[in-house]
């Protein structure tokens, strides 16, 4: 049930409706009313007395398979809406709607890459694992190399909890997954460059790796392991730097704009050592 804008034809397609808990959850295309001539995608949550309690405009707009359950953990069924900016690279905006006994909107929040849901213990609880988008380009990496590691939130009430402490198996499938893609010589050749020589694929692969593993160690709330990483795995010269680059993103990117707790990496100076 996606609408998106095809941009060649100048009109719109696709689209969909679902009834859940006596609202109605609907993507269609329309008329832009800000571009005369021009299509866009149309959200609406309708009440069964024909109340449109939420409605959203974008290049795409998706209701989420995951609508109908409870994603905030308030008893209530839930919609979540997904937006889609267009253009190259960005930008996806998630849409939570209660579809209780208040209905309206939740939180939302946006980001450089798509995001999924799941109950990674099969304990009623969505958890929301989403690539964070705010390393891409970062490092001195293009958009296909750029790190994009794993953020685990769970929504309470209107609340995001970082629950990445709780889900080590999930980073830890996803770190080996990297740790296999390197090998001893392509390490040597990462720790020791051939000065003023331009970085091959093998180099630029092997940072991307390296970097993703210390991510997403920070992001499972190991830092010490992160740290780690970096002083076996990346060359002395610029740990510092990039530990600050890694911190940065981690306190102030998509983890700030949701609003979860502070970890302790972001109450300190964030020195390397």
């Amino acid at each position: 049930m996606y609408c998106y804008q095809d941009v060649i034809k100048g009109s719109a397609t696709g689209g969909g409706r679902i009834q859940v808990n006596n609202f109605t959850v609907e993507v269609k295309p329309i008329a832009d009313p800000d571009n005369p001539g021009y299509m866009t995608c149309h959200a609406t949550v309708t009440s069964l007395q024909g109340k449109i309690v939420y409605e959203q405009n974008d290049w795409g707009m998706e209701i989420d398979p995951i609508t109908g359950k409870d994603v905030n953990g308030d008893g209530q069924p839930d919609a979540v809406l997904v937006g889609f900016s267009g253009g190259a690279h960005c930008c996806w905006t998630y849409h939570f709607i209660s579809l209780g006994e208040k209905p309206g909107l939740i939180r939302e929040f946006e980001n450089r890459a798509p995001a999924s849901f799941s109950e990674l213990r099969g304990d009623g609880q969505v958890e929301i694992l989403i690539s964070d988008g705010d390393y891409d380009f970062g490092f001195g990496l293009n958009h296909a190399l750029s790190v994009f590691p794993l953020l685990i939130v769970q929504l309470r009430g209107s609340t995001f909890k970082d629950a990445g402490t709780k889900f080590w198996p999930v980073y830890d499938k996803k770190i080996w997954q990297q740790h296999d893609k390197l090998n001893t010589q392509q390490l040597h050749d990462f720790l020791h460059p051939i000065r003023n020589e331009p970085y091959d694929d093998s180099y630029l692969n092997t940072k991307s790796s390296v970097l993703l593993i210390a991510l997403d160690y920070l992001y499972s709330g190991r830092s010490n392991e992160a740290k780690a990483i970096l002083g076996q795995f990346w060359p002395p010269d610029s740990r510092e730097q990039t530990w600050e680059e890694m911190l940065r993103g981690y306190c102030s990117g998509v983890r700030a704009s949701l609003g979860v707790d502070l970890d302790p990496p972001c109450r300190i100076t964030g020195q390397f050592k």
